[in-house]
């Protein structure tokens, strides 16, 4: 029967005291799995006694600053430290057996590549990580933020109570006015691309320069799906997996969501069966032999299929006291009606597509703005989700552009839809001009990768 300790600590560097709880095996001593996190560790108690059935010891640790450890978090500052400080202790505490594996989701995911390098690892998974690439998405970022990513604790639900409570706070999100009125601090805002470029870029190096085993686990409903892939194709000694799986961390469910969670092996089961393959027979081996060619990663060189979407001509119109606005990405997408603030363009299925989308268009305008793309999936009952969306500036004049959407794999079979809806800026989700605007469209083209053969079988 596992055995469970709490209150163990760490101390830093600088002093501060960083709290874990401990979950052994029967026997011991044994490998040791470390998570480390901003979201308490209550939380990963369900994984951590899976883990120790399946013989490994699981430490869960509470990021400096959050929880029960001391000490100031500030997101992306100081896991490289503590993360090497906390594997130099874990690998010579007489229940482990010196060797450790990381594991982590979303936040968690960062904390374990910072500490990726250290002599102790054997192996990394990495599920859903932060932070996301390019432009963010506002209100997702500032969900996080509310909710999870600041402060001592995390706060479940305060960010969807902010916005019942005083709605108006919506149009403020784009804006650094929402901070003064928002009920918790959440730090610079608003967040831009180049928020958390060193973070992104001090994880891509620990995925370039790993020498032992990754595994990296995304979700195409995830906005963190284009950094699970960066980080598998820079890994060398990678496998990965992205699947349709909704967390917590991925988008917060509507009872209208129009994605279904696909059937098949949790995340976690199969994290499971991973650690089994490195660990059988006390023998290093790189993976199981379960992954195939076939699997949902993207070609680094896809072939592409170009789709014009017949737009000359088209124009939007956008009025800075009603811009269009933004949902949720698993909200149910109503068809724009009667408005001139947005260009719906339609394709009908059947379509394939996998790997990250591309849209190109000439664009006219006399005012600068934040040109925004966003593919709608409609199924044949009516229902609509937002599948991904992008961004890109345009300036002022004539000018070719091109958008890159977030990757999926897709199959949309005969009786479906996919809209591509082009707006000035779309509120909460990405900011809009603060000045009248309008954008006119020639040779609208949507450029889809072709997946590789029997990618979907």
């Amino acid at each position: 029967m596992s055995r469970v300790r709490t209150g163990l600590t760490v101390t830093a560097p600088d002093g501060a005291r960083l709290v874990a709880d401990l979950v052994l095996p029967d026997r011991l001593p044994a490998p040791a799995v470390v998570i480390r996190t901003p979201y308490g560790t209550s939380g990963c108690l369900p994984e951590a006694l899976t883990l120790a059935e399946a013989g490994f010891a699981c430490l869960i640790q509470d990021l400096r600053g959050r929880h029960l450890s001391e000490g100031t978090f500030t997101p992306g500052a100081d896991e490289g430290a503590d993360g090497r400080t906390t594997l130099d202790w874990t690998a010579a505490q007489p229940w482990c057996d010196g060797e450790v594996f990381l594991y982590g989701l979303a936040y968690e995911a960062y904390a374990a590549w910072c500490a990726a390098g250290h002599p102790a690892v054997r192996g990394i998974v990495s599920r859903q990580p932060w932070p996301p690439i390019g432009s963010p998405a506002l209100d997702e970022e500032l969900w996080w933020r509310t909710d999870l990513g600041t402060g001592r604790t995390t706060r479940t639900g305060l960010y969807d109570a902010t916005l019942a409570r005083a709605p108006e706070l919506a149009a403020l999100i784009p804006t650094a006015a929402v901070v003064e009125a928002w009920p918790v601090d959440v730090g610079p805002w608003p967040a831009t691309p180049s928020t958390y470029r060193t973070a992104a870029r001090r994880t891509a190096r620990a995925a370039r320069t790993a020498t032992v085993p990754s595994l990296h686990l995304g979700s195409w409903y995830c906005r963190s799906a284009p950094t699970t892939l960066r980080q598998a194709m820079l890994a060398p000694y990678a496998e990965v997996v992205v699947g349709g799986w909704a967390s917590a961390l991925t988008h917060r469910l509507q009872s209208e969501c129009a994605l279904p969670e696909p059937p098949g092996p949790h995340p976690f089961a199969l994290t499971l069966e991973w650690l089994g393959g490195l660990r059988r027979d006390g023998c290093l081996l790189l993976g199981t032999g379960r992954w195939t060619d076939t699997d949902p990663i993207p070609p680094g060189r896809p072939g592409w299929t170009a789709l014009p979407l017949g737009a000359d001509g088209t124009r939007l119109r956008h009025d800075p006291a009603d811009p269009y606005p933004s949902a949720p990405h698993s909200a149910d997408l109503a068809p724009p009606a009667d408005r001139d603030d947005v260009v719906r363009l339609t394709l009908d299925g059947p379509l394939r597509w996998h790997g990250a989308p591309r849209l190109t268009a000439e664009v006219t305008t006399a005012t600068g703005a934040e040109l925004v793309a966003t593919l709608v999936h409609e199924r044949p009952g009516g229902a609509a989700t937002r599948m991904a969306d992008g961004t890109v500036p345009v300036a002022t004049g004539t000018s070719r552009c091109e958008i890159r959407l977030a990757p999926a794999a897709a199959e949309l079979p005969p009786g479906h839809r996919l809209h591509v809806e082009l707006t000035a800026g779309r509120t909460p989700r990405h900011p809009a001009p603060r000045r009248r605007a309008e954008l006119s469209f020639r040779d609208v083209t949507l450029h889809l990768p072709r997946p590789r053969k029997d990618a979907f079988a």
